[in-house]
């Protein structure tokens, strides 16, 4: 195997991926940890439980790749076949790995629950391979030689994926070698469709470029990711940014936040960096933005609380938004939106405070205020101390009640980190 060859394939298994549309998050998740690591992913396969389809999909990645990362599949239950059919691949048979059985049991002690017998399952391992130490949870993972390609299976429930990924996977991958120094960059877009966001970058986006430029869609945001690959990291990441450097003036307004972090990460450093509190008022998003913010560690070294004031009833009577307001502009109205955000800012004593109000459709929508018309407020303390608002309206294209929520959930952040 030669330098900047090592190939992966990902496989994440459920037949609840595939029948019940749930979302398979492990594979973005291992593809973004291979990368930074200098990992070349070539394919994510989805696939259910049923052994045939199981097998030949397991088969033909590790046929292909260099390395394959399975999610899936190593539950107590009957369904639960990769085990099986990974030994069935192999053409060998299973064996019960005590220590594997030790450590199931050492889970259950320390949860003060009884075992029940299936659990004695997921210590049985294809005769040939490794056990990988689950340290969160009752499913060890397990290496393996397939077809010449390193083979880890690991949980699929992603809490536990995750520290065995970080506490076997990575590692070991480093020790094989053949990894590509990799970067990566991303600039966050608000504004242009993906259409004329390609069109505009089209020349920087032709296969075999370092970096490789793509273009991500998502909740109304766009994503500009850059890859780059050299001799070392820091060579790589000076190629993505002197790309950057070139998309900037391209992207110009459009371009508001850059990082690979997810947006809510970069907002809430943001709001710590600058030691700003602050607070929600929504109404159309029912609480998007203050769940989204709350899922990050650390977050209530900014967030001071907010309130969903749906009807206009609760407007009035949770924020103080004058009833003169309501009754002469609506409640999807600038004015409302500033009183929303004053209120907001005010009841939780924070440096600032973000009010949304509109019309995510289906129904609702006017010839004046059409669904996915949507009005945003800031508010912020003057010199005085007393509040100043502005307020400002998005129409924001009507794709489902869903996208316009997500796309004014994107406005909150843009707002808060220009």
């Amino acid at each position: 195997m030669t330098r900047g060859t090592l190939r992966a394939e990902i496989i994440s298994i459920g037949d609840e991926l595939v029948h019940a549309g749930l979302v398979d998050t492990n594979s973005s998740y291992i593809s973004q940890q291979l990368g930074a690591l200098g990992v070349a992913v070539q394919r994510f396969t989805v696939v259910g439980d049923g052994p045939d389809d199981l097998q030949d999909a397991i088969a033909g990645a590790c046929r292909r790749a260099d390395v394959v990362i399975a999610s899936g599949g190593l539950g107590p239950t009957l369904d639960d076949r990769t085990r099986e059919v990974v030994a069935k691949v192999l053409q060998e048979p299973l064996r019960f790995d005590d220590d594997s059985w030790q450590q199931v049991l050492a889970w259950f002690a320390r949860h003060i629950r009884t075992v029940p017998d299936s659990n004695r399952r997921q210590a049985e391992l294809p005769q040939s391979a490794t056990a990988l130490a689950n340290s969160v949870g009752t499913a060890p993972g397990f290496r393996v030689t397939v077809h010449g390609a390193e083979l880890f299976v690991l949980p699929g429930v992603p809490r536990e994926m995750k520290v065995l990924l970080a506490d076997h996977v990575l590692p070991a991958l480093q020790h094989l070698g053949a990894l590509q120094p990799t970067a990566q960059a991303c600039l966050r877009v608000m504004g242009p469709s993906e259409a004329l966001l390609g069109e505009r970058l089209g020349e920087f986006m032709l296969p075999g470029r370092n970096p490789a430029v793509g273009i991500t869609a998502s909740g109304g945001m766009l994503s500009v990711r850059l890859v780059g690959t050299a001799d070392s990291e820091a060579a790589a990441a000076t190629l993505c940014e002197q790309t950057a450097a070139e998309l900037r003036p391209m992207l110009g307004e459009w371009l508001f936040a850059e990082g690979l972090k997810e947006v809510p990460e970069l907002v809430l450093e943001r709001l710590v960096g600058q030691q700003r509190t602050i607070a929600f008022a929504e109404s159309c998003t029912g609480g998007l933005c203050a769940a989204r913010l709350t899922d990050l560690p650390g977050s209530s070294q900014a967030f001071q609380g907010g309130v969903v004031a749906y009807s206009n009833a609760a407007k009035l009577e949770l924020l103080g938004v004058p009833k003169a307001l309501l009754e002469e502009h609506g409640a999807v109205s600038e004015p409302v939106a500033a009183a929303m955000a004053a209120g907001a800012r005010e009841r939780f004593s924070a440096d600032c405070a973000i009010a949304t109000t509109g019309i995510a459709g289906p129904a609702g929508g006017t010839d004046d205020k059409p669904v996915g018309t949507v009005c945003f407020a800031l508010a912020t303390a003057d010199d005085s101390g007393s509040t100043d608002s502005k307020a400002w309206t998005v129409r924001i294209p009507d794709l489902g009640r869903l996208s316009v929520r997500n796309r004014a959930v994107y406005e909150v952040w843009r707002t808060l980190l220009l």
